[in-house]
């Protein structure tokens, strides 16, 4: 198995629903994102995938979904709310409770697999794994446990 990592960052808020603790306000982060990406085989040029095409067909999208949004789980109360006085898109849903964890599983398990299969490389390779910079010091990853069988 082969794998190629690519880093990105974005910028957003969220707060953590039903949570006793500081992360109860809403609150940004400097999030660095790394995605990697396996397969068995390279293709005729010797890559997994073109880095630039990592970025345009990935990362690209995270930014229009995420980057300099506020991530608020859909069952918070306060998400509706912000919807409706800002009446614009800088509210993201989310079906989770935004955590550096569920961040991580929902780009590797649905994300990314998705966009892999819209630009036709869902045959090819897998996301092996995710891993959300929260801070600097404090991560969360994600690791695909099935193993690569292209």
């Amino acid at each position: 198995m082969l794998t190629v990592t690519s880093r990105h960052k974005i910028s957003a808020a969220h707060r953590l629903y039903d949570y006793n603790g500081k992360c109860e306000h809403l609150h940004g982060h400097n999030y660095l994102i790394e995605i990697t990406l396996a397969a068995d085989h390279t293709d005729s040029l010797g890559m997994i995938m073109d880095f630039s095409k990592i970025k345009s067909c990935l990362l690209a999208e995270l930014d229009k979904l995420w980057d300099h949004r506020t991530l608020l789980f859909d069952q918070d109360p306060l998400c509706l709310s912000l919807q409706k006085v800002l009446a614009d898109a800088s509210v993201c849903a989310v079906p989770f409770n935004p955590t550096a964890e569920n961040m991580a599983a929902y780009l590797g398990l649905e994300f990314f697999p998705k966009l892999l299969q819209a630009n036709g490389y869902a045959d090819k390779l897998t996301v092996n794994k995710i891993t959300v910079f929260e801070t600097e010091n404090n991560s969360a990853t994600w690791h695909n446990d099935e193993q690569t069988s292209r």
